[in-house]
């Protein structure tokens, strides 16, 4: 079990992640495995992407569900396990605990639910024939 205070950040090199629509969605461009998380887990993403502890990520959970902090931080501790293990997440010991920004706080429409990590491995064979090679989109192309 990872410790409260522990940080994680996201492999940037081999994962490509949005939250849309209250959604986090993840690709892992080495595998082809693909990851969703929805509501609460969401959420947790987006707060532990931005640098909150997994205390401080439970913390804010707890407070927006109103459930109780034990469960939620041991929800989140194991699910960021599962986010390390299937290589989406690294420990980060050096990111400071600094001003972070700030996460939508409301309330929201549906009640707590621990959340999950759903992997997808129906990409994974396309993907082989064809990888995505991250940092080009920053690529500025010269026309000749």
């Amino acid at each position: 079990m990872l410790e409260p205070n522990y940080r994680l950040r996201t492999d940037s090199e081999n994962v490509a992640a949005r939250v849309i629509e209250g959604e986090a969605i993840m690709i892992h461009l080495g595998t082809g495995v693909y990851y969703s998380m929805d509501r609460a887990g969401a959420t947790m993403w987006t707060l532990l992407d931005s640098g909150h502890s997994l205390e401080e990520t439970a913390r804010i959970l707890s407070e927006r569900y109103g459930e109780g902090f034990d469960r939620v931080l041991g929800d989140v501790q194991m699910l960021a396990v599962r986010l390390v293990e299937e290589g989406l997440a690294l420990p980060d010991a050096e990111r400071a605990a600094g001003d972070r920004p700030a996460v939508d706080g409301g309330s929201p429409e549906v009640p707590y639910e621990t959340p999950r990590l759903e992997r997808y491995d129906d990409l994974g064979a396309l993907l082989a024939l064809d990888p995505p090679l991250p940092g080009l989109r920053d690529v500025p192309w010269s026309e000749e």
